[in-house]
């Protein structure tokens, strides 16, 4: 799932935004809930970790 890097530009906390295709609404800041968000993707966060492709790549085929 991509990920962004994000600064909430009224308060300064940073956090991590989930970004979902087709989605538009823009991020909030979960401290102080301001709208006001510089973001930025972050590449190393896009699909980390085992996904559902790892796991049907390993998985046994059935019958031909």
């Amino acid at each position: 799932m991509p990920t962004a890097q994000c600064r909430c530009q009224a308060c300064g906390h940073t956090f991590v935004h989930l970004t979902f295709k087709g989605d538009d609404t823009p991020a909030v800041c979960p401290k102080c809930k301001s709208r006001e968000i510089e973001s930025k993707a972050d590449q190393e966060g896009f699909m980390a970790g085992p996904g559902l492709g790892s796991r049907i790549a390993g998985a046994p085929k059935g019958p031909s």
